[in-house]
């Protein structure tokens, strides 16, 4: 009897410590869903007066200028970026890359390449989602080369002028942006850049159209503020 006695008492008293503990845990865990419930997610975070810096590797393919199309062959490219966050929508690119295409066994006419200096914007949709779709368009300068085998430019037959050129150029993108963290993004796109290159007095013996290419890319950006905020210690 004694035995139940200290039994069925060591229990109350258990429960009466525990009770208040698990009340207390639970109004914790609850205030904690709250909050985060009510706390953006990081990566929702605005990058409104970031800058940032890309990297892209991708596949061109020559499609401009008959000569060229008939033997090009895509080959691995890359270029850098300069990004800048004009609002939640509107992104600024300034870009500098390499784009190559092998055009065949003629030692003369052995590679194309491309070098565009572009400045253009790209419009962002779907706001505050992870992953966000953009088209943009830009233009600027271009300058592209028909090299050969041993990587100098080479000449027309001709006139003996070098085929190399810098020429206006513009270009339109479509793709898609991943938030990987607050401040890096990854991204895919589609590219086409049109060379306004036509040019038959200079090179009566080929080569002299206008050129263009596709270029299909995968990069990632990393960001950083320009202009941090000076903590004041006074209540926003």
């Amino acid at each position: 009897m004694v035995r139940s006695l200290a039994k069925a008492l060591a229990a109350f008293l258990f429960l009466g410590v525990a009770a208040p503990a698990l009340a207390q845990e639970a109004t914790v865990l609850q205030g904690e869903a709250t909050a985060t419930a009510t706390k953006p997610r990081i990566v929702y975070e605005s990058l409104v007066g970031y800058g940032g810096v890309g990297f892209h590797g991708g596949i061109p393919k020559f499609t401009g200028d008959a000569d060229v199309k008939e033997d090009a062959t895509p080959r691995l490219s890359g270029d850098f970026t300069f990004s800048y966050v004009y609002d939640d929508n509107l992104v600024a690119d300034l870009n500098v890359g390499y784009a190559w295409n092998r055009l065949g066994d003629d030692i003369n006419r052995y590679v194309i390449s491309s070098v565009p200096m572009t400045i253009g914007a790209r419009y962002l949709l779907r706001r505050q989602s992870i992953l966000r779709p953009f088209i943009g368009a830009g233009g600027g300068a271009y300058i592209w080369t028909v090299h050969t085998k041993d990587l100098g430019a080479g000449k027309d037959p001709i006139t003996f002028e070098r085929l190399r050129r810098a020429n206006l150029g513009f270009y339109g993108i479509v793709g898609a942006e991943r938030r990987m963290s607050k401040y890096v993004t990854a991204a895919a796109d589609v590219s086409y850049h049109s060379i306004r290159a036509e040019n038959t007095e200079d090179f009566p013996s080929g080569y002299n159209g206008n050129k263009s290419y596709v270029l299909a890319r995968l990069g990632i950006t990393f960001f950083f503020s320009l202009s941090e905020r000076l903590d004041q210690g006074l209540p926003e």
